[in-house]
């Protein structure tokens, strides 16, 4: 199926190229999308096939025409709208999509082409297909009261602060009763939130458990690993680990704005401590300074280890400046070949994130 949609792709592309210059120079007359991409979110298979709409607009004088949609699978099926949509009229293509045995992550490609436009636009279906376990005891063998998990914790991976990150967690009910959420959450932090699909999960059965991790309302960066208190609605708690590991989020930045913005360098990317004697606490110094012409914001300071501490001589670093970075390594507890990593979050929007690497070998 996916060679038969290339080839649709590639034909006209090969016909273009064959016609005179001034033939090729032909005015597309395009549909405008509300929206090219549509996430469904997590789709059970047992709940069935789960519909759509994607709708355009025809802001063009002309009137046009799809003639023809296509998909690159079988699990996706559509119906649109047949009729000539004159200027200022909306276009409607409905996507239905029938999960299948297959889990994970989906993106689903649908050519939309017309009588004014051969290439066609491309559209984007996607979402997490979640199939029907067929032993739930072994599908689920993580038990929080009376919730089935796949896995102890919930990892959101990379959170960025320009938007929030969703994860969608498939929990059975293993309980005699249903299983809920309360409407009052005093415990919880306010750049979390947790929803089910459906509110009520029935015993016996599953559903979704959707995390909405919002990066800016944590307002702190790096990795964090924390235990969150639910209420339920039978008045007891449920508790979830959730992983995260949060980034600021910068733009773009064109090549003319590279030596204007803030540029943060290093005097050393690793330091060696060679060998260290067990117990010993060592300390080294390194340079941190701003290339750019705008201001460098030192964000925060991280170790992977207790063993790190830091001392900074100043987070603000204008143009040309320095700052000295004091560290300490306390090898208490500790033999062999170690590494630890400090890193440094900046404002600096081309390398917003440096890691300096500690080598030692504690005897």
């Amino acid at each position: 199926m996916k060679q038969y949609i290339y080839l649709l792709i590639l034909i006209p592309f090969f016909i273009a190229l064959s016609l005179p210059l001034e033939a090729q120079n032909i005015d597309r007359k395009l549909l405008t999308w509300e929206q090219k991409t549509i996430h469904i979110g997590a789709v059970l298979e047992e709940k069935g096939p789960v519909e759509t709409t994607f709708y355009a607009l025809n802001s063009n004088r002309e009137g046009i025409i799809i003639t023809d949609v296509i998909t690159d699978c079988g699990c996706t099926t559509v119906d649109y709208s047949k009729d000539t949509l004159h200027q200022e009229q909306i276009a409607s293509v409905q996507v239905r999509f029938d999960p299948d045995h297959r889990g994970g992550e989906f993106s689903k490609v649908i050519i939309v082409r017309t009588n004014q436009d051969i290439y066609g636009d491309t559209l984007y279906l996607e979402g997490i297909n979640m199939p029907v376990a067929e032993n739930v005891e072994m599908a689920y063998p993580i038990r929080k009261g009376q919730l089935g998990f796949r896995l102890p914790g919930i990892n959101l991976g990379n959170v960025f602060t320009n938007e929030p990150k969703i994860r969608y967690v498939e929990v059975h009910n293993f309980g005699k009763e249903e299983f809920s959420f309360s409407d009052m959450q005093p415990q919880l932090p306010d750049y979390l939130t947790f929803r089910l699909e459906p509110e009520r999960i029935p015993s016996g059965q599953r559903g979704v458990l959707v995390v909405n991790y919002d990066g800016q309302k944590k307002n702190d960066l790096g990795f964090f690993d924390e235990n969150i208190k639910l209420n339920l609605s039978e008045g007891e708690e449920l508790e979830l680990r959730i992983i995260a590991v949060v980034y600021e989020y910068f733009a773009p930045i064109p090549k003319s704005m590279e030596n204007i913005v803030p540029r943060l360098t290093l005097s050393e990317n690793e330091v060696d401590l060679k060998e260290v004697s067990a117990g010993r606490k060592v300390q080294r110094n390194i340079t941190l300074s701003n290339q750019g012409q705008d201001d460098l914001v030192i964000r925060k300071i991280t170790g992977n280890c207790d063993c790190l501490s830091f001392n900074l001589s100043n987070k603000m670093i204008r143009q040309g400046a320095r700052a000295n970075l004091e560290f300490e390594f306390d090898t208490k507890g500790r033999r062999g070949i170690d590494h630890k990593h400090i890193t440094i979050f900046s404002n600096d929007p081309i390398n917003p994130v440096r890691t300096i690497t500690i080598k030692s070998n504690i005897k």
